[in-house]
């Protein structure tokens, strides 16, 4: 009987993290749990740096191979506890409104995809391993001082689930895919026939295995919209998630692993035409 091994890591640790917020005019530094905030008085633009690492990773095996414990054994780096499929802050800035605008968000990300799909086949048998990771990204204005959102950046606030691009977590909230790979190994090998001078004389067995392993590291960036935005101050936060699956139909081994890394986030508040809208 085939054994069936399964792990699941999401990890998130905020200890070596920075973020560190740049903003026009003065800015004040307060280190607060690996985060740095800036103070910002009313202004047209502000930045912020994010050097926090996330990551999950999923395993199964129906051969008996070693599965990774967590993520960090796949990527290096301090990382962040996030919980698989759930988006959590990696940056925020506070930006003063003072009179009726738009904001113009564009974060930038580096992401990280792993699989590996192993797949140990016998004659006249099949098998298939299927690994899966992908990074999403969102943007939302919340109160400084409660928290709650404010708004939605478009065009996430449009989002629907047939639209390609669009992900819901596990709460509901959608985001942007922002990297994403399914990786599938299928395997299939006839019943072996020994033939001797053109008669059928006997039956033979063997075991194929196959083994691909994909790992990319890659810097992406979305830009976000928050239009007629009021008088007032808000936090403008950026929140990341990352999902991971891995299945086996038969004898195999699938791990798969995603990340987020080193990010960068630049803020510009604008005054749109009259009346415009989407």
């Amino acid at each position: 009987m085939k054994k069936l091994l399964t792990t699941s890591t999401p990890f998130l640790d905020l200890r070596a993290s920075t973020i560190r917020m740049l903003a026009t005019g003065m800015v004040f530094a307060g280190l607060t749990t690996g985060l740095a905030f800036a103070q910002t008085a009313s202004s047209k633009a502000t930045a912020a740096i994010s050097t926090a690492v996330g990551c999950t990773s999923t395993g199964v095996t129906t051969i008996g191979d070693t599965l990774p414990v967590t993520c960090h054994e796949i990527f290096l780096g301090t990382s962040v506890s996030v919980t698989a499929d759930n988006f959590a802050q990696i940056m925020a800035t506070t930006m003063k409104v003072s009179n009726s605008q738009s904001i113009f968000v564009s974060p930038s990300l580096v992401t990280g995809l792993y699989t590996n799909t192993k797949t140990k086949t016998s004659s006249g048998s099949s098998s298939t391993a299927t690994a899966e990771g992908a990074v999403f990204l969102r943007a939302v204005l919340r109160d400084p001082n409660t928290g709650a959102v404010v708004q939605i950046a478009d065009p996430i606030a449009d989002c629907a689930d047939q639209i390609l691009g669009c992900v819901k977590d596990t709460h509901g909230s959608y985001g942007v895919v922002l990297d994403s790979r399914v990786q599938t190994l299928s395997q299939t090998l006839s019943a072996c026939v020994v033939t001797v001078l053109g008669t059928a004389g006997g039956s033979c067995n063997f075991d194929s295995t196959l083994q691909l392993i994909l790992q990319t590291t890659s810097a992406h960036s979305f830009n976000f919209i928050f239009p007629n935005v009021g008088v007032g101050t808000y936090k403008i936060s950026i929140e990341a998630a990352v999902n991971t699956s891995a299945t086996v139909s038969g004898s195999g081994t699938a791990i798969a692993g995603a990340a987020y890394g080193l990010g960068s986030l630049t803020a510009e508040s604008v005054r749109m035409v009259h009346d415009f809208s989407f």
